[in-house]
């Protein structure tokens, strides 16, 4: 009955694997309760024949910056360690000089006026001094003026959660998140016995072969593998577990993992002002929005590498959508397959729950 209400789903996968749109797809929908429908399809690596499987890991790209650095900022919110209006030099006393007007708050919504970023990799700059570079940028966008997405905003507020906490961030959510949560294959740099499972990325000049079980971020690679900004690896089923107790309002089976004020006060818009429409760490609906026309609702991000999650606070699901997209090279319209893929799992999911409305009026 579930495969049947998904067929179209599956049917339009299946499609852009054979046209090479993408080398293949780990998808998975859950409720508030359990996953609904999954499916792999085509390749996690494409040279070495490596299919996809339920089980694969994915470069998750940015999607670092909502299921690792967000999460971080909402406990030290609930432990009452820092507030969102609080300005970075509080913590930051070498932002004093330039950027003396940015706050918390400005970072998570991107409208600290920074640019996108800085290659720091190019310019060899150690990760002990990207603050230190960061604080020197003389000139930027006046503050809240407009949303750029930008890393640098959530390398800075990477620095705040270490400072705060004594530890690297990837300890930290370790033990605040992905333990608690049961996300076993969730970590920055996988150990060397998971990489047959890893979706390989992109061809890169500089090794001249596939980067596959390393991070694909030049910034983070060079960083060791870990940063604020990207370089965590996860799963579909691990995210459907980080996706339920954001849908429960922070609960986690008997555990409350993060405050149910502080998951409503992330999908509130901040920016509705302006060109963009954010909340706290999460993109809201704004068109083209990748959620496509059915799910305006909710509130989502993606990753560059090809991965995404959306969830709908009306419709009380997520959709977890994993690929290996620049795998084949970044000329794909990974804009328009998110947006399709949303659609058909919309008008999925209501045949789901009429076909569950049924069975129930049937007992």
């Amino acid at each position: 009955m579930v495969q049947a209400n998904f067929s179209r789903v599956s049917e339009f996968l299946s499609k852009a694997v054979e046209n090479r749109e993408v080398p293949g797809v780990v998808i998975g929908v859950t409720t508030n309760e359990k996953i609904v429908y999954k499916k792999a399809i085509g390749m996690a690596h494409y040279d070495k024949k490596i299919p996809m499987k339920e089980n694969t890991i994915f470069d998750l790209a940015s999607l670092t910056k909502v299921v690792s650095t967000l999460p971080s900022i909402l406990r030290l919110l609930d432990e009452g360690l820092l507030d969102l209006d609080d300005p970075i030099t509080y913590y930051l006393s070498s932002m004093e000089k330039n950027h003396s007007d940015i706050t918390i708050k400005h970072l998570l919504t991107h409208t600290s006026g920074f640019q996108p970023g800085i290659d720091f990799h190019v310019q060899n700059i150690h990760k002990d001094d990207v603050i230190e570079k960061i604080s020197q940028i003389p000139k930027k966008k006046k503050v809240g003026e407009m949303v750029i997405y930008s890393d640098l905003n959530y390398i800075l507020l990477g620095a705040i959660i270490e400072q705060l906490v004594k530890q690297s961030i990837d300890d930290y959510t370790k033990n605040a998140f992905y333990g608690p949560l049961g996300m076993k294959n969730t970590f920055f740099n996988p150990p060397l016995q998971y990489k047959n499972r890893i979706a390989a990325t992109e061809f890169m000049d500089t090794i001249q072969d596939y980067q596959w079980g390393k991070v694909h971020d030049e910034n983070t690679l060079h960083f060791g593998g870990v940063s604020s900004h990207a370089g965590l690896f996860s799963t579909m089923e691990d995210l459907a577990s980080y996706a339920r107790m954001i849908l429960n309002h922070g609960r986690h089976k008997n555990k409350q993992i993060l405050s149910s004020e502080s998951i409503k006060l992330t999908t509130q818009t901040q920016t509705s002002h302006l060109n963009l429409n954010r909340g706290l760490g999460w993109e809201l609906y704004c068109p083209p929005s990748f959620s496509g026309q059915f799910l305006q609702d909710g509130f989502g991000h993606t990753g560059f590498t090809g991965t995404s999650i959306w969830l709908s606070k009306k419709h009380n699901y997520a959709v977890i959508l994993l690929t290996n997209r620049v795998h084949f090279g970044r000329d794909n319209n990974i804009a328009r397959f998110r947006r399709i893929v949303h659609n058909l799992i919309a008008i999925s999911m209501d045949y789901y729950n009429q076909s569950a409305e049924e069975t129930k009026c049937l007992r």
